[in-house]
């Protein structure tokens, strides 16, 4: 906030009245907006504050939520939390002097260690009621890239050289233009080369009355996509904008004892040309296959029973993401567990990713230790995981650890100890099963394996 010098020069017997009438305080006139956008793709969630207070936190290719200041002068900071340590650290800054009715965007770039950020300023936007027109501004958020040309129109009409509503450099930001409300592809390309396409959205209806900044980021190992892209709404809230040239795809994992070899087809006719997976065993773990955006229905078959279908699952996929399916459970009741696991590494800890498909056991417990170390006096990473669930990434701090399996809050081993070295930005991505011994589990590792 502003720094407020009064000079007191009040007698005392003004004191006793109306001193102070020509205070310095600061008067605001009116309000302003304001918002961060996340463009580290190894960041965390990167927390936002105005001055000390958090006013909101961002994830890669997301915004915080806009909020309204008055017009006074403000520093805006920018914190992270390591793993292993307790408190936040403060990575970045930005001093700014607010102008009323003024739409503020800081966009924080570059890495954790050394972020840059960007500051960008337009007008805040209100619409009438009656108002058919909507509000787009386009920015670069890519620093792997030069130069890109912005094509925003009709479907029906191809970029041509000339078209381009805007040709930006990296954290550069357009103009605002305005719309009717109704169809659009936005189709990004390399200056002056409308025939290099490096991202295209699909059809797009946009409705009026809506202020909008395109941003295009580079993809992450959650993506099939090089490119993704969000539409951020400067009232509140986003929306990704997948490329169709990008399908999604799955990988398929028996983690079902019971389930035993099948063969997965994604037509109820079980016609040749639709099997994706042949003798897929139990703990077998599929190549990435490219399904359609759409709502998909996989059918599981014995191997050598065709016309035996096991079971039939689902999946709606969107482009550009990476899926995994799951079999798991008991004869006569098995499941199709969709994930979309989180394996985009950061920079401030390692990630322990945990799904649960052990039949014999409901609940278990799971301990990071250090290597050699009892599990008697530590607290689990992950408590009374439920089967059939996974948890969100665990936290990790970068070193050695003894990865244990227990049952719900018992500290006898089922499975255990794996030792795992990690460093930051490792990620270790795990499925806890059964074994043929059923007071046995084990883990199998799909990433981050154990080195011993």
């Amino acid at each position: 906030m502003k720094r407020i010098f009064v000079v007191l020069s009040c007698t005392a017997a003004l004191l006793l009245g109306a001193c102070g009438k020509d205070s310095s305080l600061p008067q605001a006139t009116g309000k302003a907006s304001i918002r961060a956008i996340n463009a580290i793709q190894t960041s965390q969630d990167i927390t936002f504050l105005i001055e000390r207070r958090a006013i909101g936190s961002a994830a890669y290719t997301a915004a915080t939520a806009s909020s309204r200041y008055d017009d006074l002068d403000y520093t805006f900071n920018f914190e992270v939390l390591y793993a292993g340590e307790t408190a936040f650290r403060r990575i970045a800054s930005q001093f700014i002097d607010f102008e009323a009715n003024k739409d503020y965007t800081l966009l924080v770039s570059g890495s954790l260690a050394s972020p840059t950020l960007t500051l960008w300023v337009g007008d805040e936007r209100t619409f009438d009621e009656a108002d058919t027109e909507f509000e787009a501004r386009f920015a670069h958020a890519m620093e792997s890239r030069g130069a890109l040309d912005y094509y925003f129109a009709d479907p029906t009409i191809a970029p041509a050289l000339g078209n381009q509503v805007a040709t930006l450099s990296f954290g550069e930001i357009s103009a605002p233009f305005d719309y009717a409300g109704g169809d659009f592809v936005l189709t990004i390309t390399t200056a002056n080369n409308p025939a290099d396409v490096v991202y295209v959205s699909d059809t797009a209806p946009i409705a009026a009355q809506g202020a909008y900044i395109f941003v295009p980021f580079e993809g992450s190992a959650n993506n099939t996509a090089p490119v993704v892209l969000s539409a951020i709404n400067t009232a509140g809230g986003s929306s990704a904008l997948p490329d169709p040239r990008f399908p999604a795809t799955v990988q398929f994992i028996n983690a079902s004892r019971d389930l035993g070899t099948t063969d997965i087809y994604d037509d109820e006719m079980l016609t040749p040309e639709s099997r994706l997976v042949d003798d897929h065993a139990y703990l077998d773990v599929s190549d990435e296959i490219e399904i359609a955006a759409t709502a998909n229905t996989f059918y599981y078959t014995p191997g050598e029973a065709t016309t035996a279908v096991t079971l039939e699952t689902n999946l709606t996929a969107v482009n550009g993401s990476r899926y995994r399916l799951v079999a798991v459970g008991v004869a006569d009741a098995f499941f199709g567990i969709p994930l979309a696991p989180d394996r985009r590494p950061v920079e401030t800890r390692a990630k322990l990713l945990l799904f649960q498909a052990s039949n014999n056991f409901d609940f278990v417990d799971v301990y990071a230790v250090d290597p050699g170390t009892s599990i008697d006096d530590a607290n689990p990473v992950s408590f009374g995981l439920p089967t059939r669930q996974s948890t969100a990434p665990i936290a990790l701090a970068a070193g050695s650890y003894d990865i244990y399996i227990t049952e719900f809050a018992q500290k006898v081993p089922l499975a255990g100890p794996y030792l795992i070295d990690v460093v930051l930005g490792d990620v270790v991505d795990l499925i806890i099963v059964d074994t043929v011994d059923p007071a046995v589990l084990d883990a199998l590792f799909l990433s981050g394996g154990p080195t011993s």
